[in-house]
């Protein structure tokens, strides 16, 4: 994909999902909350995650940060076993009560749910993602590209959380925003940097 010639966002079909949804109460929730099915998401129970135990200090969303994990990750990579891992390491090794993003997109640009929107993520940089969505497409993009699939799942997913939780487009931003990070990668923040995204999340809430 050129940076001169931006993947066209043609999302409109999911306006009607997402103003359905933006009717549902934006309370903090420990499991799974309803999606609209243009986004396909992956939900919690179908890719084994396991839940999370004890309480927690919850959050409401006020801005949305995209993320990659940071790795490269080849086409023949199950993201479903790379999940299952990433919560069990995020758990054991890191201390964390979960996976530290609330959704992750694969190579294919599917959407999975990880950890329950009504707890802060967490991080190994110097940021507090207290009041972030957390948006990470797996994959290292700095040396990978990122797929029309994988923007599109970016877009919507945005959308998606922007209308539930009234964040303006203003703050949806790149991990690197907030902190001394190359992350998003910078296949995937030149769509933040040259308003691709901020667009197609325009485009679906308001039809421009």
């Amino acid at each position: 994909m050129s940076m001169q010639q931006p993947y066209p966002v043609v999302l409109c079909s999911l306006v009607a999902g997402l103003v359905l949804v933006a009717g549902c109460s934006s309370a903090p929730d420990r499991g799974s909350s309803p999606y609209p099915p243009e986004l396909g998401v992956v939900m919690h129970a179908q890719w084994g995650w396991e839940p999370i135990e004890g309480d927690h200090a919850t959050h409401r969303i006020s801005r949305i940060t995209i993320h990659h994990g940071g790795e490269d990750f080849p086409p023949e990579k199950d993201p479903v076993e790379y999940l299952r891992h990433l919560q069990s390491w995020s758990r054991t090794e890191k201390g964390w009560i979960d996976i530290p993003y609330h959704f992750m997109i694969d190579l294919s640009g599917i959407i999975y749910e990880a950890r329950p929107l009504s707890y802060p993520g967490d991080t190994n940089t110097g940021y507090d993602p207290t009041g972030h969505g957390l948006i990470c497409v797996m994959g290292n993009y700095e040396d990978q590209i990122l797929s029309p699939r994988q923007l599109q799942s970016v877009v919507r997913l945005t959308a998606f959380l922007a209308e539930r939780y009234a964040v303006p487009i203003g703050q949806i931003k790149g991990h690197k925003d907030y902190a001394e990070t190359l992350c998003p990668g910078k296949d995937l923040y030149r769509y933040l940097q040259d308003g691709t995204i901020h667009a197609g999340v325009n485009q679906i809430l308001h039809g421009q």
